[in-house]
Formats: structure tokens, sequence, C-alpha cells
């Protein structure tokens, strides 16, 4: 079964998120802190890590790299973030994020992206 990693400090987007996907028969996981988004990380693979604000990406601690460990198929990795700025939008996607959803979130969007990132 697919499984979904969910990462976001603040409760109430990962809820929404959660809401969201689960009717798509997929597991879901949410972290809510760094620390338990790195032991997580360590224990399972996930097929899209949905992540909830530039902070952890902007810690400079190497979280990419991290979220993608060294298979043949490495997670898609989304970013949902209020910042719409161009800087900030090309800036995390030459980091590596694959998709970069702006706040407000379009629930039928996000369930589209992440439903065709599972089809692949």
């Amino acid at each position: 079964m697919a499984c979904i990693l969910i990462y976001s400090e603040e409760g109430l987007w990962a809820t929404l998120i959660e809401t969201i996907l689960s009717e798509q028969g997929i597991e879901l996981a949410v972290a809510r802190n760094p620390e338990q988004l790195r032991r997580m990380t360590v224990s399972r693979s996930y097929e899209v890590v949905i992540i909830v604000g530039v902070g952890l990406l902007r810690r400079g601690e190497g979280w990419l790299l991290r979220l993608r460990p060294y298979r043949l198929r490495p997670p898609e990795i989304y970013l949902v973030a209020w910042q719409h700025g161009e800087q900030t939008v090309l800036g995390m996607l030459e980091c590596g994020v694959d998709q970069y959803m702006t706040l407000p979130l379009h629930p039928g969007r996000l369930r589209a992206k992440v439903m065709q990132a599972l089809a692949e």
C-alpha cells in the first residue's frame, strides 16, 4: 500500500491534508517536529512527502537528502507554503522540491497531484 508522509509543525494543516487525502485508500503518516520526521524517514520509505512551510528546508540541515535516501524511485516531495514570491518558489524548486503549492490550498489539485504521482 502506498504511504504518504505529511510534515507540519502546525496541527491544523496536517489535519487538513489528512482529510483531503484520507478517502483515497492511501496510508498516511504525520510528523509534527523535525525529530519525529527524522525517526520516521529512517524507519520507512514513502512515495510522497508533503511538507507544510519552508522553514524545515531553510534550516540547512540537508532535509531533502534525508527524505530521498538512495532508492530506485525516490519519493516525490511537495512543498505547501504561503510564500508566493518568485525567488522563494524558484529557490525551493532548485533545491529539489518536485511541486510547490501555495496556500490557500486547493483540495482537488493536491489530491490529483498525489494520485498522479502514485500512478507513475
